[in-house]
């Protein structure tokens, strides 16, 4: 009888930790998820580099004429909703698609373009198919025949902004209005 109940007994204790330690396991699961590893002027970045600001993230690319500009604009202006201290906790990272055309040089000059906190990076193609994979997110180059530019580049335009834990906060579309962002900034914050 008592080896039952020490049976019954240590599954009933086995059943509840899973139960108890599943949303942290879950929630670890999903925060590796969206680690990368990506290079800038300024040496290699990781996610996890970030621990304790509040980071949004977008992928695009530096030849895009409207996509990019217009969303990283955006983001920009909605950090005006900040306050200093809460601007010192944040950090932009634009991941660019296109490493055949982006430099790291032309990555950080574009990134700084829109915000003092923005940062440029890339990768090698296969580490940038991976990373946009586990991010959910799209990009596909489109050739141009009789263009200078020869190719462009279809993507989907998200920003993923992650709370200061590396957890993802929010996911915004592209038609995101900076008040928007700004709320969204604030809830990671």
């Amino acid at each position: 009888m008592n080896k039952i109940l020490f049976f019954i007994t240590a599954v009933v204790l086995s059943i509840i930790t899973i139960v108890i330690s599943k949303p942290y396991l879950d929630s670890h699961k999903e925060q590796q998820k969206y680690q990368f590893r990506l290079n800038t002027i300024d040496g290699p970045i990781k996610l996890s580099d970030f621990k304790g600001k509040t980071v949004a993230v977008f992928f695009g690319y530096t030849f895009c004429p409207d996509v990019c500009p217009t969303a990283l604009s955006m983001l920009s202006e909605s950090l005006n909703g900040l306050n200093k201290k809460e601007l010192d906790t944040f950090k932009g990272i634009f991941v660019s698609v296109d490493p055949d055309r982006d430099t790291l040089k032309n990555l950080k000059d574009y990134a700084l373009y829109f915000h003092k906190n923005f940062i440029g990076a890339t990768s090698h193609i296969d580490n940038i198919l991976e990373i946009t994979k586990n991010y959910g997110t799209y990009f596909q180059k489109e050739y141009l025949p009789n263009s200078k530019m020869g190719y462009s580049v279809s993507h989907t335009s998200y920003i993923y902004i992650f709370d200061k834990n590396g957890k993802l906060s929010s996911r915004l579309e592209h038609f995101a209005k900076p008040s928007e962002i700004t709320i969204a900034l604030k809830k990671a914050l």
